[in-house]
């Protein structure tokens, strides 16, 4: 009877020097819990130890709406095929009620930007869902861009969903961010700030804002379309980026 042995690379083979370099990576990282709170954190929306508190291009953020004092709850994606898109867009009562449902990587408009970078008041921005949608077949994330495609959802303007590729018509899954207050303008933004979101798509020559109305789309919390009024009632325009837990 013969008896089969494994046989692993030579000292010398390059695929046993790079799984030794691997492992002792693996160690350094897991064994410092500094540089494993570093490295799990990196996309935690406002996390980055040398901008704490200020959002940063490439992190995964939550999104709260402030209607009727901050009761609006968290930019969801729930079910699919809305408005010809990808996934339908609304809000939870929770800020992770599924697999990434609730929370929005932060990308620029502007392609010189890096990924890095701090968001300012007056960028345009993309937001990229991740609820793992599909396996990565579009030019964005799994969840798609928030994107403006329809009109006339819930009585508002245009309607809110997701799409693989961004931009399903002009500027449509191009978001403007505004303070509130307008004293921030240049800034950069920081969790907690109220914001409001305009689409830079046009529609009879005018932008509109991203807004909750109505209830129980998708069997969620609330209705998500777009306004003329960045405050169309009780702080239905009005958002703010909450942090999320470390990505996985």
């Amino acid at each position: 009877m013969t008896m089969n042995t494994c046989r692993f690379p030579s000292a010398d083979s390059p695929v046993r020097s790079r799984l030794v370099r691997f492992i002792a990576m693996l160690l350094v990282v897991f064994s410092n819990p500094a540089v494993f709170a570093q490295a799990t954190a990196a996309k935690a929306c406002g996390a980055d130890e040398t901008a704490p508190g200020i959002v940063l291009y490439g992190q995964i953020c939550h999104l709260q709406n402030s209607y009727a004092n901050w009761t609006g709850g968290y930019l969801d994606v729930r079910d699919s095929g809305c408005n010809g898109n990808t996934l339908c867009v609304s809000t939870a009562e929770f800020d992770n009620r599924d697999r990434g449902s609730g929370s929005w990587m932060i990308l620029p408009v502007n392609v010189s930007t890096k990924k890095g970078a701090p968001v300012i008041h007056g960028d345009h921005v993309y937001l990229v869902n991740q609820y793992p949608a599909s396996t990565g077949s579009g030019d964005g994330a799994p969840g798609g861009y928030l994107d403006a495609r329809g009109e006339g959802c819930q009585s508002n303007v245009l309607c809110v969903s997701t799409s693989l590729k961004k931009d399903t018509s002009v500027n449509s899954s191009s978001w403007m961010i505004l303070p509130m207050d307008g004293v921030q303008s240049g800034k950069p933004v920081k969790l907690n700030q109220e914001i409001n979101f305009q689409n830079r798509k046009t529609i009879n020559g005018i932008h509109t804002y991203l807004d909750v109305r109505a209830n129980t789309c998708q069997q969620n919390w609330l209705c998500v379309s777009t306004s003329v009024d960045a405050n169309r009632d009780n702080g239905s325009g009005t958002w703010r980026f909450l942090g999320t837990v470390p990505s996985r």
